[in-house]
């Protein structure tokens, strides 16, 4: 059982959900990443999503595109996610760690030593948001040899037929994307939302984890009652501690409290 499983089982057997932020290294520079990380933990946060920026990031709103925007201004470079999990790692985080990133910083740094050097950070899975499952097989070998979890993307377009392909294919848990488009903190989860888990969540052995969306506790409990293992929390928590200037201290600790109420509504679940 891979530590993302493993994480979502116990979840699972203690009437809990899982809280899963979404965290752009480097933005505004990597020692906020670090930090960043580590109040997320101390405030619940079940599994760390680590975004690796891009510079034509299609998936993207306007919030992370600035977030990655602010990260390559800083001078980030593709080994600085895998710096970044490690010195996580060696300062006692346990928690699983996926990386959501596009193919063109993988193909150029070569897809089997991106996935090893992944994989010796510390890393759990990967998730290659325009990747396409055809295109994928070299990908998701080289990975799963290295002992990560490929994690894969439906959204509301997904046929049936190809949600069973996109299962077949999938470990960890897959990402099911709350609305066509590009992410971005919403007020409302669409009504179609329900509907879409439900048919995802009968079909799937894996967990499934809901995002593109997802702005307060009140939509994290929707989620959840709708059939949803966990959430992933992306551009509101970038917004909690960039928008507007403050001091270091200011902005994590509205991240914490933020966080804090968030990973809340993920507790006291149904447990079918």
């Amino acid at each position: 059982m891979s530590r993302l499983e493993s994480t979502f089982h116990e979840l699972r057997q203690s009437g809990s959900g899982a809280f899963i932020p979404y965290v752009c290294v480097g933005d505004p520079n990597k020692a906020f990443t670090v930090d960043l990380v580590e109040v997320l933990l101390r405030a619940g946060a079940d599994v760390v999503e680590l975004g690796l920026p891009f510079s034509d990031p299609v998936a993207d709103g306007p919030v992370i595109q600035n977030s990655m925007q602010r990260s390559l201004s800083a001078g980030f470079r593709t080994t600085d996610i895998m710096d970044t999990i490690s010195t996580l790692r060696s300062r006692g985080m346990t928690k699983p760690v996926v990386v959501m990133t596009y193919y063109n910083p993988v193909l150029k740094f070569g897809v089997e030593q991106f996935c090893r050097r992944l994989a010796n950070a510390g890393a759990d899975g990967i998730l290659v948001v325009d990747l396409p499952l055809e295109e994928s097989e070299a990908l998701e070998t080289i990975a799963r040899e290295n002992a990560l979890d490929v994690i894969r993307l439906v959204a509301p377009s997904t046929s049936d037929s190809r949600i069973g392909q996109i299962l077949s294919r999938s470990s960890g848990f897959v990402y099911v994307v709350s609305v066509s488009g590009t992410t971005g903190a919403r007020d409302t989860l669409p009504q179609s939302t329900e509907v879409l888990l439900e048919r995802v969540v009968k079909r799937s052995s894996l967990p499934v984890a809901l995002g593109f969306g997802i702005s307060d506790p009140q939509q994290v409990r929707s989620a959840l009652d709708a059939g949803a293992s966990g959430v992933v929390v992306g551009s509101k928590l970038i917004s909690v501690y960039s928008d507007g200037p403050s001091a270091r201290s200011e902005a994590l600790a509205r991240v914490q409290s933020f966080a804090e109420a968030m990973k809340a509504a993920t507790r006291g679940i149904r447990n079918p």
